[in-house]
């Protein structure tokens, strides 16, 4: 555990979660807070901020995001890089305006619920969250979390009383973004207790009914479901026999479980799961997990301690997480499906590949969601007490 010192006196007795759907890595993050919190005894509800815009909006910006990262990926690449620009010229953000201006309906769900403290996993939120101190509740304690290894564009103008993020560099990113460094503290990416507890592999197939002499692989393609999953599933259950079971984690894209289902055949080694609770269980139980790059997914199973095989990354913040996890030997990385089959197969038949310990190495921290929780309860992770051992 990092050492800790105690900051001020102020208990938050109800705190609201902000979320955005624009990837499940957001939502994820604010389960894992969630789920500290409740374990405190300390109410919290999560909500997607943009639904304080209308529900339309919410359904169509979760719409339109996934569209673009299964269809055009590039097209999110080209916005990412669009972003960087506006930062280094250091234009007026559109984002910081768009999402400012429900500021007046987020303020009366916090006034009317009873709220006192806000932690934003999502930049969206945050710009809505600091539209709100600045214009009606200056005194409320927010607070930001950020979910992928790198600092995206647009924190600038954001104002919340603490940043959490996962390493020294992207510290030094938002202080180059204007954040006051004092702000800025090294928390590691919050993640579900469950990926760290000590239930060992064997335990973990016996609860999910798990043949303990198979060879298990688990497929986490993102909650929106993207990539070439469906070729990939194709490839290894026509590679694999009764031996091997493959779970690929479909989430809510029923469209894509249908798909996988189709594709695999009815008497496949590959199971196709929609959305469950039981992810960290199926992680544990796995002799291998295969995943594309968000940074809260891979993260999950970083702490969970299954070798990581990373698959094609969608252009910008999925590259600097990839480049984190391989630069420091927890992963490696396949930017083709037949590549990513090939390296699976030569895994489960030898189990060659040499992957450091993520946790023992510093790449992450299994406690990030309770120190947050402590920061935000009233003790302080100081911003200095996990240095990156392999600092890029």
């Amino acid at each position: 555990m990092p050492d800790v010192t105690s900051v001020g006196t102020h208990v938050p007795k109800k705190v609201l979660l902000l979320s955005v759907g624009t990837g499940e890595g957001h939502n994820s993050a604010a389960r894992a807070i969630a789920e500290v919190l409740r374990a405190r005894k300390i109410a919290c509800e999560i909500v997607d901020s943009v639904s304080f815009l209308s529900d339309r909006a919410q359904k169509r910006a979760v719409r339109v995001y996934s569209r673009i990262i299964r269809h055009t990926p590039l097209l999110f690449g080209l916005g990412y890089a669009i972003g960087a620009a506006y930062d280094k010229l250091r234009l007026p953000s559109p984002i910081r305006w768009y999402h400012s201006r429900y500021a007046d309906r987020l303020y009366r769900y916090i006034a009317d619920g009873g709220f006192d403290c806000v932690i934003c996993t999502h930049l969206f939120s945050m710009h809505t969250a600091t539209a709100v101190r600045r214009a009606y509740l200056p005194d409320l304690p927010c607070y930001g979390v950020l979910t992928d290894y790198t600092a995206i564009p647009f924190y600038r103008g954001t104002d919340l009383d603490a940043y959490f993020v996962p390493d020294k560099r992207t510290r030094d990113m938002l202080t180059r973004k204007q954040i006051p460094s004092e702000r800025i503290l090294q928390s590691g990416i919050p993640v579900s207790p469950r990926f760290s507890s000590d239930m060992t592999r064997q335990q973990a197939r016996a609860l999910l009914g798990i043949d303990p002499d198979k060879k298990v692989v688990v497929i986490a393609s993102g909650g929106a479901g993207c990539g070439k999953i469906r070729r990939l599933c194709k490839a290894l259950a026509a590679r694999t026999d009764e031996r091997c079971a493959i779970y690929v984690f479909t989430g809510k894209n029923a469209r894509l479980k249908s798909r996988v289902e189709r594709a695999v055949g009815a008497h496949s080694s590959v199971t196709a799961l929609a959305f469950t609770p039981d992810i960290p269980l199926y992680v544990k139980a796995a002799d291998l997990a295969m995943t594309k790059p968000g940074g809260l997914s891979a993260t999950e199973i970083a702490v969970s301690g299954t070798p990581m095989l990373l698959m094609r990354a969608i252009p910008g913040c999925e590259t600097c997480n990839r480049r984190y996890f391989v630069r420091r030997n927890v992963a490696i990385y396949c930017n083709t499906h037949r590549k990513a089959v090939r390296e699976a197969l030569r895994f489960l038949r030898d189990g060659s590949m040499p992957f450091a310990d993520a946790v023992a190495c510093g790449a992450v921290c299994p406690d990030a969601a309770s120190d947050i929780v402590d920061y935000v309860l009233g003790a302080r992770r100081l911003p200095d007490a996990r240095e990156d051992a392999q600092r890029q």
